[in-house]
């Protein structure tokens, strides 16, 4: 799916800068922009409106481990554009220009503990965590006519964020994840949120974690296809 926005100036132009230098790169043709920096998108997308609350700036990576595939060295790039790289004590390297961070997160599959994986494509570390390949599998693209921007359609981020919300330590990044979860119920596609569904291959665990998020946001866990 891919929409023509009409409004073409939704992002500060920091972040716009950004978006437009990775997409420059080809960094969207196969990963995303994530977090609560899809909302402008989804307001102006799908109607979906939410009160930005964050400085962070997240991608989703698509793991590639061919030696063959080409190259590009993304820490230049952003950089380049005044970032600095930090990194922390579990290894990850994230980046930080005035109040702006940015990081990138990958798929963890089961049974892997490892933190963060090292992904010489892009020259950049991503933080391993789960459930990443269900917002990587249901993209859409957002055309601002001279660059273009991949992100999980809101149904696909609804359900990452209704069962990670239960994984939370902090009980405040929990409740933002609950609200955007609110925000988007209210316009939510049941033909686009039955796909997504009928897509995954759930755990009583994560069974459970979605009813849990569904009683505290008032959505009838039915419409998740749980009884």
């Amino acid at each position: 799916m891919e929409i023509l926005l009409q409004n073409k100036n939704i992002f500060p132009s920091d972040v716009q800068e950004l978006l437009q230098a990775f997409f420059s790169v080809g960094f969207f043709d196969e990963s995303l922009l994530i977090g609560s920096w899809v909302m402008p998108l989804y307001k102006e997308a799908f109607g979906i409106s939410y009160v930005l609350r964050t400085m962070d700036i997240d991608f989703a990576v698509q793991l590639a481990f061919s030696d063959g595939t080409e190259k590009v060295d993304l820490e230049k790039v952003i950089t380049d554009l005044g970032y600095i790289p930090v990194v922390m004590r579990s290894g990850i390297r994230r980046f930080t220009r005035e109040n702006f961070t940015i990081e990138f997160v990958a798929h963890r599959k089961g049974g892997r503990d490892d933190q963060f994986v090292s992904i010489r494509k892009w020259n950049i570390t991503a933080s391993l965590l789960p459930f990443v390949d269900l917002l990587l599998s249901f993209p859409f693209t957002a055309d601002f006519g001279n660059f273009k921007v991949r992100a999980p359609l809101p149904e696909a981020f609804f359900i990452h964020k209704l069962v990670t919300a239960q994984r939370r330590r902090d009980d405040s990044k929990k409740d933002k994840d609950l609200d955007q979860c609110a925000v988007i119920a209210r316009q939510i596609d049941p033909n686009r949120l039955n796909t997504v569904m009928r897509s995954l291959k759930i755990s009583k665990k994560t069974q459970k974690a979605l009813r849990v998020s569904c009683k505290a946001i008032d959505f009838p866990p039915h419409q998740l296809g749980l009884e």
